[in-house]
Formats: structure tokens, C-alpha cells, sequence
């Protein structure tokens, strides 16, 4: 490697080092998940569990498993889930610090402000996911399957579904911070996105339906609903960037033109 340029050398040094900073992260994080698996698990079956007591009160609120080894697959992927939720703050920090020598002052401090928003938006889609998304969707699943046959689910399912509810609501909250960086760049446009708003609704339900293991309408529409929601706010924050940097290129005009 040593025909490469020492540049090179040293931003494919700065990616080695991120890289595994933001792999030990995850990984210490998920040791200490793995750790604390009882009240963990217990925390992740509370809305099944919920909804089984009012779905069936007279039966007992259990969720079933079909393998010998699923108790132990279960855990190790609720403890991945928990360690990479835990680790994200430090991995975002990570992407930041490894592009921050290629931006300027302004741009610099903009990014900065993105670490605090963007760890609250990820919390805020999990959160979500957890608390209004599961719960409903999984009472409509056991009342619509109890009507044809006993409904007991099945744990590995289970963890499933909420895995992939928790993380990719978690990234789908982050659409507002990606749009500014977006209009930032001058890849974006706030005229060009207001104009295509109606593709955007229907992008939320394609999206819904890509990312929710159910066909349910309601798991669906509780998943599109803040993408339209998200879509708006970041709407408002692509015409801040577009006039933020506009002002920027105006001042910096009106400096060079005076010093010339």
C-alpha cells in the first residue's frame, strides 16, 4: 500500500479506526445486554403479554417455544438489538468525527447538532415502534387469528416482529436529519419536494408494508403515518438549509468582493 497516496493512506486509517471503535461499542454493550437478559426479555414480551391477558383473560399469558435452542437464539438476538440501540450514539459520533476534516466551520457545526438530534429521533422511532405501533398490532393479530384458530405465539416471531418494527422505525425517524444533509449538499430542493408530496403519502404505505413482517392495515397505517409526519418536518428543515446557505454564499460574496 505504499504506492497509494499518504491522503488515502490516512483517511482509509481514519475509517479502520471508527470502524472498530463503533464495532467495540456495540459489542461491550451487547455483552452487558446479555448480561441483563431476564428484565430485558421481560420488557420486550410486556405488550404480548399484555395483549394475550385481554385477548384470552382466562388462559395463561405465555409465549410459546418450538426448539430447544430458540430460548438461547432469542436472547442473543434481543441482546444484539439492545447493544446496537445502546451503542447507536457512539456510532453516529463516529460517522462524524471520520467526515468532519472535509467540511468547513459552519458545515462543522451544523453536523454537531445533528449527533443530539439524531440520537432523539432514533430513540424517539424506537420508542414509538414499542409503545404505539406493537401494541395495537399485536391485539388486532391475536382478536383477527382468534376468530379462525388458538392464536399462541411464538417467541422467536415475536422478537422478530419487534425487532424489525424498533430498528426501522428508529432509522425512518431519522428521514428529517438525512433531508437537511440532503438540502445542505444542494441535492434537494423544498420546491421539488413540496411539489411531490401525494408520491411521498404513497411511498410511506409501500414503505409500511416493506418493513412491517404483518399485511395488517393497522400495523401499516400506525408505520406510514409519521413517515408523512417526519416528511413534513423535514420539509421545513430543507427550506432552513436552502436559506441558511444562501445567506452564507451571500456573505461570502460580499467578503471576497470587498477584498477585492
Amino acid at each position: 500500500m505504499n504506492h497509494l497516496p499518504a491522503n488515502l493512506l490516512s483517511n482509509f486509517a481514519q475509517l479502520k479506526k471508527r470502524l472498530y471503535i463503533s464495532v467495540a461499542a456495540i459489542l461491550i454493550a451487547t455483552i452487558v445486554a446479555f448480561a441483563f437478559y431476564r428484565p430485558i426479555q421481560d420488557f420486550v414480551q410486556r405488550p404480548a403479554i399484555d395483549a394475550l391477558e385481554r385477548v384470552r383473560p382466562d388462559d395463561s399469558a405465555r409465549l410459546v417455544q418450538l426448539d430447544i435452542t430458540e430460548g438461547w437464539t432469542v436472547t442473543a438476538k434481543v441482546s444484539i438489538l439492545v447493544g446496537f440501540a445502546t451503542a447507536f450514539p457512539i456510532v453516529l459520533y463516529q460517522a462524524i468525527m471520520f467526515v468532519r476534516p472535509g467540511l468547513k466551520g459552519n458545515e462543522r457545526r451544523t453536523l454537531y447538532l445533528l449527533l443530539p438530534g439524531g440520537t432523539l429521533l432514533f430513540i424517539a422511532g424506537a420508542a414509538f415502534a414499542y409503545y404505539l405501533v406493537i401494541p395495537p398490532a399485536i391485539h388486532f393479530l391475536l382478536q383477527f387469528g382468534g376468530e379462525i384458530a388458538l392464536v399462541t405465539p411464538r417467541l422467536s416471531s415475536y422478537v422478530s416482529l419487534v425487532s424489525t418494527l424498533v430498528i426501522w422505525m428508529g432509522l425512518i425517524f431519522e428521514l428529517p436529519i438525512v433531508m437537511f444533509l440532503l438540502a445542505k449538499l444542494g441535492v434537494l430542493k423544498p420546491q421539488t419536494l413540496s411539489r411531490q408530496r401525494r408520491w411521498v403519502i404513497l411511498f410511506a404505505f409501500v414503505l409500511a408494508a416493506i418493513v412491517t413482517p404483518t399485511v395488517d392495515p393497522v400495523t401499516q397505517t400506525l408505520v406510514a403515518a409519521p413517515v408523512v409526519v417526519l416528511f413534513e418536518l423535514g420539509l421545513l428543515l430543507t427550506r432552513l438549509a436552502t436559506r441558511t446557505s444562501a445567506t452564507n454564499s451571500a456573505a461570502e460574496r460580499g467578503v471576497t468582493d470587498a477584498q477585492s
